[in-house]
């Protein structure tokens, strides 16, 4: 699988002076106390974030099917990162917010299908805060079906809702890749199941989507 992104839109973005520039003017225009200083503390952090996701979503786009999920979430995870480090320096203060923020039903079903697994979204975690930091809304501690938040996508919703649905997909999938190999595999390898065309054109789409949306957080700086 390749990616149609150009990862070179971030290379700004590795830069120190321009990353300190970059958030000295967020943290100033957010009323941070000492903004110079919260952003040649955070400058390196910043970075190293937008550069790890740049590796994991380069090594997903050579890899094979089987794998990308884990890829791709966590390139997604660190690009979430950078944009928080943005919105809030200071982040994170609890050890809650550190966790994913989901969770999956550990025991599937025999005859089991992806579109009509579930994840639950917990209270607090990562999804938590990039909800009400990046997307300001609050997330309900709902139970989200895979079938309802693919048919998301494909409706007209603002980049709220698609960031949402990428993360919760992502996350169902490498949970998928890590802990039900047996079923991952005859899907992924053997494509004996209706959901490897769902789930592979997914990932193709997600590798480009997530991180041209991020763009705007990242470049632009959260409002």
């Amino acid at each position: 699988m390749t990616s149609d992104f150009d990862w070179n839109h971030y290379l700004p973005l590795y830069t120190k002076h321009y990353v300190i520039q970059h958030l000295y003017t967020t943290y100033s225009r957010k009323g941070f106390v000492h903004p110079e200083r919260l952003a040649a503390e955070k400058a390196a952090s910043y970075s190293a974030h937008i550069e790890h996701a740049e590796l994991f979503y380069r090594q997903s786009a050579q890899s094979t099917a089987s794998i990308q999920p884990v890829l791709q979430f966590y390139g997604m995870i660190h690009l979430l990162k950078a944009a928080i480090t943005m919105k809030d320096p200071f982040h994170p203060e609890k050890s809650n917010q550190l966790a994913h923020g989901v969770s999956s039903r550990k025991i599937k079903k025999k005859h089991y299908s992806f579109l009509e697994d579930t994840v639950k979204i917990q209270k607090h975690g990562l999804y938590a805060t990039c909800s009400e930091k990046l997307l300001n809304c609050t997330p309900r501690t709902i139970t989200c079906d895979m079938q309802q938040l693919f048919n998301s996508l494909h409706e007209k919703h603002p980049s709220v809702y698609m960031l949402q649905a990428h993360y919760l997909i992502l996350y169902n999938l490498s949970m998928l890749a890590r802990y039900e190999t047996e079923w991952w595999h005859i899907c992924m390898t053997y494509k004996e199941t209706l959901d490897y065309p769902i789930i592979k054109s997914f990932l193709t789409d997600s590798a480009r989507q997530v991180p041209e949306e991020m763009m705007k957080f990242l470049l632009k700086g959260p409002g």
